[in-house]
């Protein structure tokens, strides 16, 4: 069998969503099966009709293993947690494919929970100091993207302001978005330049949230999917790929880093759809810190090398630019919620319930996760249609 064989056979069909923020009221179990419960309910699903779950913990922990299946009172077949930190998402998705394929499960639950906020997570506190990474003060996943950055602007001329178009495209999606953290919350490029540094040349607003908040996907058959309640999303082709074969050759290799390896990820997941980007629609890409959607419209080619800066400055990435991206201010700004930030985004946009920014007439949708350590990261490719 051909991945190709594979494209149009899965479809997601049911989103629940938890609110996002700060819910000290709930544990990280409540809101878990707050989700699963909505999910059910988008999908018009009964609690027996769903027999499988993907789970992925998160900053500080998740739910407790099938605690919510038993909460709901699922009867799943089996359950499984995943870790691949961004990437874990769309490696679920292409697990459940998977599963579904071998007949394990008729339906599939993609599952993540957090309650980071309010156990106030700092993150990279503590790192471990008798180390590589340690030596050069990396002791959180927002050092590698600073020396994205500082590489960007030593190469190609990347400018403090460029970067804030990014996060300031990304607040102004979620500022129109009432579901968001940051509904509502203005940000200027004053703002910007005059934040905090975190790791030098990276600011308090090039960083992802830390929040709380859950959310629940169901993907089954796209011949069960005609039944359900929603249109469904149907999953078209993925791959991934892992600079973990560049990296890491060298102590010093990380400080040279000019961005993630997507190349087989990206045609992969291509070539399975039976597309090319041209026909991509919008785009949700992993955004945990603002170099990262630079890197990927490079990577990807949406475009040249060393172009990204001018590109995302020039307002090309809104909303009615010549490639959206990241349509609900995703980790930026609307929540984060690993990976799953992203695919949730990409099925509301393929489902037409994006809201003010909503893309006209897409059909497709191209989502990316990645995983990020200190020698190097994983990535990941997902393409969804209507």
């Amino acid at each position: 069998m051909s991945s190709q064989d594979l494209r149009d056979k899965f479809a997601f069909v049911g989103v629940g969503l938890t609110k996002q923020g700060k819910v000290p009221e709930m544990g990280t179990n409540d809101l878990a099966v707050q989700a699963i419960q909505l999910a059910l309910k988008d999908a018009g699903l009964r609690r027996d009709e769903v027999d499988g779950l993907f789970f992925q913990q998160g900053i500080g922990g998740g739910q407790d293993g099938a605690t919510a299946l038993r909460m709901v009172g699922i009867p799943a077949n089996f359950f499984l947690e995943m870790q691949s930190g961004g990437n874990g998402c769309l490696s679920m998705v292409a697990a459940a494919c998977g599963a579904l394929e071998a007949g394990l499960c008729k339906a599939c639950i993609l599952l993540h929970a957090t309650s980071a906020s309010t156990q106030r997570i700092l993150v990279g506190a503590g790192g471990e100091q008798r180390s590589t990474s340690g030596a050069y003060g990396a002791y959180g996943p927002v050092a590698g993207a600073a020396f994205i950055a500082r590489r960007f602007m030593h190469l190609y001329g990347l400018t403090r302001e460029q970067l804030g178009s990014v996060a300031l495209t990304l607040r102004g999606n979620a500022n129109k978005r009432p579901d968001a953290v940051m509904y509502e919350r203005k940000l200027t490029m004053e703002d910007y330049l005059k934040a905090r540094y975190i790791v030098e040349p990276l600011c308090l607003y090039d960083c992802c949230l830390v929040n709380d908040g859950a959310v629940a996907l169901i993907i089954t058959t796209a011949e069960r999917a005609k039944s359900c309640r929603k249109p469904p999303v149907y999953v078209m082709g993925y791959g991934m790929d892992s600079s973990l074969r560049e990296m890491g050759r060298s102590a010093q290799a990380i400080m040279h880093f000019d961005g993630p390896i997507t190349r087989k990820a990206g045609e992969n997941a291509f070539k399975m759809a039976g597309i090319t980007l041209k026909d991509v629609d919008v785009a949700q890409f992993y955004d945990a810190f603002t170099p990262f959607i630079l890197t990927q419209l490079e990577s990807y080619g949406v475009c040249g090398k060393g172009e990204a800066g001018h590109f995302v400055a020039e307002g090309n990435i809104k909303p009615d630019g010549v490639f959206p991206c990241n349509t609900s201010g995703t980790e930026h700004s609307w929540s984060y919620l690993m990976g799953f930030t992203h695919l949730t985004e990409g099925i509301r946009q393929m489902r037409g319930e994006a809201g003010a920014c909503q893309i006209k007439d897409a059909e497709v949708c191209m989502v990316t996760g990645m995983g990020v350590s200190s020698s190097g990261n994983a990535a990941a490719c997902c393409v969804i249609r209507r």
